[in-house]
C-alpha cells in the first residue's frame, strides 16, 4: 500500500514541485541580475531560460498527465518548421525591400541571405532524412542544433533589447552623448537626425548638463562629423552654452572613451546617456560597461525596412565578439549526437 503512495509523491515531485522550485529560483535570479546591472549580455540568456522554465510549468498538466518538459518539446517541433517559415518569408521580403531602398552589401543582404538559409534547411530535413546517407543525417543535424542554439541566442537578445530600453527610460543622466552615424557630404542625414532629435528631447527630459555630439572625419566627408551635429542641434533648439562637439572619435568605442574624457575634463555630472539608433543601444551599453563608463543608453526611431537588417547586423556583432564561447557552445551542443548517430550506424 505504501508503494503507490511513495510513487504518486515522486510523480508531483517531478511534474510539479522541481519545475516550480526551478522556475522560481530562475527568476528570483534573473530579477536580482538585471537589477544590479542591466548592462549584461547573459541577462538575455537568464531571462529567456526563466521564461521557457515558467512555460514549462504553465502548460504542465498536472501530476496525471505528461512531464510538461516533454510537452514543450512537443509543441516546440510541431510548431517550430510552421514559424520558421513565417520567419524567413518575412526575412526575405525584407531583403528584397532592402536591397530596393539602400545600396547593395553584405551588411544590407544579410536579412535576404538569412531567410534563403532557413528556406534551404527546412526544404532539405525531408529528403535528407528519410533517403539521405548517414553522414549527410548527421550534416544536416548539425545544422538544425545549430540554428536552434542561435535562434535561441537570437530571440533573448532580441527580447532582451527591448526590455532594456524599458529598463532605463527613467535612469539619471547628467551628461547625453549622441553617437553619430555617418554624414552625406557635410548634411546630417535622417537615420542621425533621428538621433540628435532624440538626444535633444532626452537632454531636456532628464535635466542633464551636457550635451555632447560625437563623430569625427570621414574621408568621403567635408567637415568632422560631431561638428556637423552640433550645427544641426543648434539650428534645432540647442543651448550652445551646453553642446559640445567631439572631433576625434572613428567608432564605437571611441565616441565613448573620448567623450567620456571630454566630460571628465569638464567636471563630470554625474551618470551618463548614450543616444544611438533603436537597433544598437544595447550593444553600445554592453561597450560602455565593459570599458568602465556609468552610462545607459536610448534608441532613436529606425525606419521599419531598415531595423531588421541592422538587428541582423547587430546580432552578428555581438557573435563575433564572443566567438570562442559561442564556438564552444555550437561544439558542445550540435556536435555529440550528430557524431553518435554516425557511430551507432
Amino acid at each position: 500500500m505504501s508503494f503507490p503512495a511513495l510513487s504518486v509523491a515522486a510523480l508531483v515531485l517531478l511534474l510539479v514541485v522541481a519545475p516550480l522550485v526551478l522556475t522560481v529560483v530562475g527568476i528570483v535570479l534573473v530579477l536580482r541580475r538585471v537589477r544590479r546591472e542591466p548592462r549584461r549580455l547573459s541577462n538575455a540568456y537568464w531571462l529567456l531560460g526563466a521564461a521557457l522554465l515558467l512555460g514549462n510549468v504553465v502548460a504542465a498538466p498536472g501530476v496525471a498527465g505528461a512531464n510538461p518538459v516533454f510537452g514543450l518539446i512537443a509543441l516546440v517541433t510541431v510548431t517550430s518548421p510552421l514559424l520558421a517559415l513565417v520567419f524567413a518569408v518575412f526575412l526575405i521580403l525584407n531583403g528584397i525591400v532592402m536591397l530596393r531602398r539602400e545600396r547593395a552589401s553584405l551588411g544590407n543582404s544579410l536579412s535576404l541571405l538569412a531567410g534563403l538559409l532557413v528556406v534551404v534547411l527546412l526544404v532539405a530535413a525531408v529528403p535528407v532524412l528519410v533517403a539521405g546517407p548517414i553522414w549527410l543525417k548527421a550534416l544536416w543535424l548539425v545544422c538544425a542544433l545549430g540554428a536552434y542554439v542561435l535562434a535561441f541566442q537570437f530571440v533573448a537578445f532580441l527580447g532582451y533589447a527591448k526590455l532594456y530600453a524599458r529598463l532605463v527610460r527613467d535612469r539619471p543622466a547628467g551628461w547625453v552623448v549622441v553617437l553619430g552615424s555617418g554624414l552625406h557630404g557635410s548634411t546630417v542625414p535622417p537615420l542621425l537626425a533621428s538621433r540628435i532629435r532624440t538626444g535633444l528631447a532626452e537632454f531636456r527630459r532628464r535635466d542633464a548638463r551636457m550635451l555632447v555630439l560625437s563623430g569625427g572625419k570621414g574621408s568621403d566627408e567635408h567637415l568632422a562629423e560631431g561638428e556637423a551635429m552640433r550645427r544641426w542641434a543648434l539650428e534645432h533648439g540647442a543651448d550652445p552654452a551646453t553642446a559640445r562637439a567631439e572631433t576625434a572619435s572613428r567608432n564605437t568605442e571611441e565616441n565613448l572613451r573620448f567623450t567620456d574624457a571630454l566630460v571628465r575634463a569638464e567636471g563630470g555630472p554625474g551618470p551618463g546617456l548614450m543616444v544611438t539608433s533603436n537597433y544598437h543601444a544595447f550593444r553600445a551599453a554592453m561597450l560602455a560597461r565593459r570599458l568602465g563608463i556609468d552610462a545607459q543608453a536610448v534608441g532613436a526611431p529606425t525606419a521599419g525596412y531598415y531595423w531588421p537588417s541592422a538587428v541582423l547586423r547587430e546580432f552578428v556583432a555581438i557573435l563575433r565578439e564572443h566567438r570562442v564561447a559561442n564556438a564552444v557552445l555550437l561544439a558542445v551542443v550540435a556536435v555529440p549526437l550528430p557524431a553518435a548517430l554516425v557511430a551507432f550506424a
